[in-house]
């Protein structure tokens, strides 16, 4: 089955009436069979409910999300089921996204057997062996009767990864997959997950705060921004990261340390207007942006909400003022 997710104008709202938070405002995004798509952003940005939205477990409140071309609000129930099992999420906390008094095995095998992937308990035992071998926990019998509880936060995820497994998906929402593991195993998590995209050809959307990770992850792929539930900018990720034309963009990549002094101190320092981000029950009208932009111009930022615009290089720019502005954040040496 061919895996592609289109999202038009989607939005999504929680509360009522005066208490009303629109967290995703007007998302309109392709993500392409067998490509990396990292979505960027501050905490509170939009990018985790739009993964739960893409993966089912949340309507979006407007607009429409395709899977292979067809609204998932029109799926008849067996078109929904195979989407489902398509489409899978790898949530952020490995704590508390496993049932604790479930062991490995019935955490892998329950699945399996729920949705026939297997013709019996046997046979059950034994893909759950090779799935845990899939996802590097090795010897695997070893992890088949450990409680959660029993693990250490990189295999919890790996065990997560290898239940996400279980219905053969598609296409994978990981959010925020490695934020809560130690900063060593990260790397060996990542490259786990890009050889799972090599072997079975699954696509992904890796959402994530860290535009390093995003460097990291989705070179070859494309990264979308989001900003207060909107994307600001996408593209390439060669073209975002090297490139970048939205000052909030601009503003992420100043901020990403460098393992080299000598860049570190050649780096611009992006001076924002204020380091506040404001609340969503209080959005600034026109660009969401302008009040820490240090590029604003009154009477136009401040005015009307600007789309995004393709340009030449690849990808959308939401900034009229800046999006044909090609910005250095390294001061010559």
């Amino acid at each position: 089955m061919m895996a592609h997710i289109e999202l038009q104008n989607v939005s999504r709202a929680f509360g009522k009436e005066q208490e009303r938070v629109l967290a995703v405002d007007g998302v309109s995004l392709t993500i392409e069979k067998g490509e990396i798509r990292c979505l960027v952003g501050e905490s509170g940005c939009g990018k985790s409910t739009t993964g739960k939205m893409i993966a089912g477990l949340l309507p979006p409140s407007g607009g429409r999300i395709l899977f292979d071309g067809k609204p998932i609000d029109r799926l008849n129930k067996e078109e929904y089921r195979a989407y489902r099992h398509a489409v899978q999420i790898i949530h952020q906390d490995p704590y508390a996204s496993l049932n604790p008094v479930q062991t490995v095995k019935q955490i892998i095998t329950t699945p399996l057997l729920r949705h026939r992937k297997v013709s019996g308990s046997q046979q059950a035992y034994r893909r759950a062996l090779e799935l845990l071998e899939i996802v590097d926990l090795t010897p695997a019998a070893d992890f088949l009767d450990k409680y959660p509880h029993q693990l250490s936060g990189g295999q919890r995820q790996r065990v997560s990864v290898a239940r996400a497994l279980t219905v053969d998906p598609k296409f994978i929402v990981a959010d925020e997959a490695v934020s809560m593991v130690d900063v060593s195993i990260r790397v060996s998590l990542l490259n786990m997950l890009m050889r799972l995209k090599n072997e079975f050809d699954v696509t992904f959307l890796f959402i994530t705060h860290d535009l390093a990770l995003a460097k990291y992850f989705a070179w070859e792929g494309a990264i979308s921004v989001m900003y207060l539930g909107r994307v600001v900018e996408d593209g390439p990720t060669p073209r975002v990261i090297t490139d970048p034309r939205h000052p909030y963009t601009q503003a992420l990549l100043a901020a990403v340390p460098e393992a080299d002094p000598e860049l570190t101190h050649r780096k611009r320092r992006i001076a924002l207007r204020s380091a506040d981000i404001p609340s969503l029950l209080n959005l600034p009208p026109g660009c969401t942006f302008h009040p820490r932009c240090p590029y604003f111009v009154e009477g136009e930022c401040d005015v009307s909400a600007p789309p995004l615009e393709a340009i030449s290089e690849g990808g959308r720019v939401a900034c009229p003022v800046r999006k044909d502005e090609h910005v250095s954040l390294l001061i010559p040496s």
